[in-house]
């Protein structure tokens, strides 16, 4: 059954890569393109070697902007392909299995819950609930996302395997 992970097999070819440009949900629309680097080198389904800093490609699959009651920005990110050096198109699949960083989302500034069962207060600050923002969020460049190599994982013809621990590298920032 194409795209159910097999249980056995060889495991799916992972590389990562960063981002180039800061990407904020202030300004990213759905669709926007965005464009990575590896990280290190990588070696392709077919075995191309991909040295560190090869280009690669997404688009911004959501994109949110912060809003009034709080909500706070939100922003996923689609990888697409890479470019080898003989200018060939690697696909490319965010690693969803440990890809918290392809997501982000801006914090909501909302009062607690429980200040509206005060009475009085509660009926004075609901104006301030529905008015105030929440906050944009941004992915700064050099946030790192592991994505999986060719288009194996969709066909099943790779299993995913944990992806062994990654070093902290930056992250999401609510913009102030």
């Amino acid at each position: 059954m194409p795209g159910a992970a097999p249980l056995s097999g060889p495991p799916c070819l992972r590389a990562a890569v960063e981002l180039t440009a800061d990407l904020d949900t202030a300004r990213a629309r759905a669709g926007d393109p965005f464009a990575v680097r590896t990280a290190a080198d990588a070696v392709a389904p077919d075995g191309t070697i991909l040295p560190a800093q090869t280009p690669g490609y997404g688009i911004i699959a959501i994109a949110q902007h912060a809003e009034r009651g709080g909500r706070g920005g939100y922003l996923v990110l689609e990888a697409r392909y890479l470019v080898t050096p003989a200018g060939a198109h690697v696909p490319a699949t965010i690693d969803w299995a440990g890809a918290a960083r392809a997501t982000a989302t801006g914090a909501s500034q909302n009062i607690p819950g429980i200040v509206g069962a005060v009475p009085f207060v509660g009926y004075v600050l609901g104006p301030y609930a529905f008015l105030h923002h929440g906050r944009d969020v941004t992915l700064p460049r050099g946030t790192r996302l592991t994505v999986i190599l060719g288009d194996d994982e969709a066909a099943g013809a790779c299993r995913v395997v944990p992806a062994p621990s990654a070093s902290p590298q930056p992250s999401a920032s609510p913009k102030v």
